[in-house]
């Protein structure tokens, strides 16, 4: 009985060394992540045409490097709302190469099953896997299933997410991005005009 006592006794002992390791272990993971998150900053002041030029592609189409906007879209062959909303976009592909945008398929399963699919569904734009094209700048697609796209500047600006049906509105995101930096440019000169006064 003296010795279960003595057991418990150093048991509660030891009970508030283990949750302060715990604590530090837990801070040193922090400590990793912010670390991490860091180089990523480091990696997305690569501008996405570098990034695009260093990747392995599905399809013997390559995308233009000098697009002003980047469309990257992710869809799959077992997604059915893909069937739906996807095959209207890539109609819209000549339109979007006029508008200085080149969209990109993001393959979301094993290669030859992508290729296959690219294929059926003809798929006229450049194909990659996300492991071989690595981190974009500026892409998420936080929140959003499939099919959804992400529109990015060359410079890795984020521009818009879009989800399903929402995916054709493009038009309407450039229209209005163009239209913000033309109002932060006036902006700016009318900002220098009143320091040289």
């Amino acid at each position: 009985m003296c010795y279960i006592d003595s057991a418990m006794k150093s048991c509660y002992l030891l009970l508030p060394l283990l949750f302060c390791c715990a604590g530090i272990m837990s801070a040193l993971d922090a400590r990793e992540e912010k670390s991490t998150a860091v180089g990523a900053e480091v990696e997305a002041l690569r501008p996405v045409p570098e990034v695009l030029s260093q990747a392995k592609w599905l399809t013997k189409k390559k995308p233009n490097l000098k697009a002003e906007y980047y469309m990257f879209l992710r869809s799959a062959s077992w997604c059915v709302p893909c069937d739906f909303f996807v095959p209207p976009l890539l109609k819209e592909y000549s339109k979007m190469k006029s508008a200085k945008m080149e969209l990109i398929f993001l393959g979301q399963e094993d290669e030859p099953v992508v290729k296959k699919y690219m294929a059926d569904k003809r798929f006229k734009c450049p194909g990659v896997m996300p492991a071989s094209l690595g981190s974009v700048p500026g892409v998420s697609f936080e929140g959003l299933g499939f099919p959804s796209m992400c529109i990015v500047d060359a410079d890795g600006n984020f521009i818009a997410c879009k989800g399903g049906t929402n995916m054709m509105e493009w038009r309407d995101i450039l229209k209005e991005h163009k239209k913000q930096l033309l109002q932060a440019k006036r902006e700016a000169k009318k900002r220098a005009a009143e320091e040289e006064e």
